[in-house]
């Protein structure tokens, strides 16, 4: 881990000339400076701004960076994670990536310099290849812990807590063929993020346990995972003419869009047409049919994520630990009697 003396050592600077530097001093000539920042740059170092003011050289805050609150499941997430926080007598520092990369690496880079002692990170909804994100190798370098909540992205060795998505879609499709259904259509993300290509593992798995072939157009990938777009994307396919037993979504808004799509059009659900989603939110409950979908259970995600980020924390080690909890499948009126 790179340290403010090395910085200055490599600069041929004092230490105090290199802090002046880093936190944008203009009594350093503008050589010198420049010098400074690019060592920095290249070495990923970040002033952290309130270390030498801690007495016990503990700040007790950990950072939490998600992409939203304002979904019920982002929402409830940061909640808990919120509260296995407090149980351990931190604070919490929360940063919205607003679904943005660049506004994710902002929020942690930010959580650097403010000397949190460790960063959990609630990963977007994005094919994301770890391997090109620096901002993580950063907080490793500074001795920061870090653990993914709920998904984690491709090729990094960082430790994460997450529901079984695999596991709760081929649960739910097999549901489905049970009941008869064959020609069901699958609202995913876009396939290559981490979540939704868990999800056409189950989908496709639960076809091939039961001997059955995929129709890959059977698989839509959705650039939007709201209530707005499955709205209007199952008006557009039954527009087009598109056959379909069950449509199934990513999450309980887009199935939500989807029974009142089909209610509008007097498609009955699910006489003629069954619907699921996933997560068990309130979308689900409060339908006007009811809709099946699958529990995650954010209690457990938040309770494992937090418990291995401590554990990194006392420990001073970042060994890989990934903690799976088991999905529940929630059968409700939308898929019954298909």
């Amino acid at each position: 881990m790179v340290k403010l003396q090395d910085i200055a050592r490599m600069a041929g600077v004092s230490k105090a000339t290199a802090s002046l530097a880093l936190n944008g001093s203009t009594s350093v000539k503008d050589e010198t400076r420049q010098r400074i920042l690019e060592i920095a740059e290249e070495y990923h170092y970040i002033p952290r701004k309130h270390a030498q003011t801690l007495a016990c050289g503990h700040s007790k805050v950990i950072g939490v960076v998600a992409p939203n609150v304002e979904s019920e499941y982002y929402g409830r997430l940061v909640q808990c994670l919120d509260k296995q926080i407090q149980r351990r007598g931190y604070a919490m520092y929360l940063g919205l990536s607003n679904e943005r990369q660049e506004m994710e690496e902002k929020m942690i880079r930010h959580f650097i310099a403010s000397d949190v002692e460790g960063v959990v990170v609630v990963p977007l909804n994005m094919p994301i290849d770890g391997e090109k994100i620096p901002y993580l190798r950063m907080m490793e370098e500074q001795g920061i812990p870090c653990v993914f909540a709920s998904s984690y992205y491709q090729n990094t060795d960082i430790s994460c807590c997450m529901v079984d998505l695999e596991e709760g879609t081929f649960r739910l499709v097999t549901h489905l063929l049970n009941a008869g259904c064959r020609n069901i259509i699958f609202y995913t993300g876009l396939s290559q993020a981490v979540p939704s290509a868990l999800r056409i593992k189950g989908y496709e798995r639960a076809f091939a346990d039961q001997g059955l072939c995929v129709n890959p157009a059977n698989l839509v990938a959705c650039e939007q995972i709201d209530y707005d777009f499955a709205y209007a994307l199952t008006a557009r396919l039954l527009d087009a003419g598109r056959k379909m037993d069950a449509v199934i979504a990513v999450n309980d808004a887009m199935a939500l869009g989807i029974v009142n799509l089909l209610r509008s059009r007097n498609i009955a659900v699910p006489g003629d047409i069954a619907v699921a989603g996933y997560d068990n939110t309130g979308y689900s409950r409060v339908s006007p049919v009811p809709i099946t979908t699958v529990n995650q259970d954010l209690e457990e995600v938040s309770w494992g994520a937090v418990d291995v980020l401590f554990s990194q924390i006392e420990k001073k080690t970042f060994l890989l630990s990934k903690k799976i909890v088991a999905p529940e499948l929630v059968v409700r009126e939308s898929t019954l009697h298909v």
